[in-house]
This record gives C-alpha cells, sequence and structure tokens, in this order.
C-alpha cells in the first residue's frame, strides 16, 4: 500500500454511500497526483478488493476497504499486496502494486 491509496479508501469511506471518480479525488486540496495516477491506484485497489468499480470509472470502498482502515485486515497479508517499496518496511517509495 502506498500513501494515496489509504488516502483514497479515507476519502470512499466518508459517506458510506460516496462513490468518486479518480478525477474528482486528484482534484482534491492535498492530493498530489494527477487523475491518471490516481486512476491506476484505483484500479490497483480494485483488483485486491479494497474498492469496487460501479461503472464508468466511478469508485466505491468494499467491506474489505472498511476493515483494512480499521486496522482489522493486513492488505500485505491478505492478498500479496506489496507496501510502498515493495518490502514490507513502510518506506515512503512509491510503487505500482497495492
Amino acid at each position: 500500500m502506498v500513501l494515496l491509496d489509504e488516502r483514497i479508501l479515507e476519502l470512499l469511506n466518508e459517506d458510506e454511500n460516496e462513490y468518486m471518480a479518480p478525477s474528482d479525488i486528484a482534484s482534491l486540496n492535498g492530493i498530489p497526483y494527477s487523475s491518471n495516477h490516481v486512476a491506476r491506484r484505483c484500479r490497483k485497489l480494485a483488483e485486491h478488493g479494497l474498492i469496487q468499480s460501479v461503472g464508468r470509472g466511478v469508485y466505491k470502498i468494499t467491506d474489505t476497504g472498511r476493515a483494512y482502515l480499521r486496522e482489522e485486515y493486513n492488505a500485505a497479508e491478505g492478498s500479496d499486496i506489496e507496501t510502498e517499496n515493495g518490502n514490507g518496511n513502510g518506506s515512503t517509495g512509491v510503487s505500482d502494486e497495492v
């Protein structure tokens, strides 16, 4: 997981019925990434079941994503999801892996 992944989950979790597109997320203050980069991260999160595409590039958080935010689900152990630098120590590097 990279820092942006956690922020995406937090934003989608703010309202249970909240649906957001990557462009909406990228346009928020405090998100210093392009909508293309946010879209790539959303696809990775969706591949691992933390968020779900509801069509046309719009996503919502899943129960697994909520469990991750409550620290009840370890993404790294749950489905081969890597940390930011790919080795599990949580450094600030950026990875294409979730």
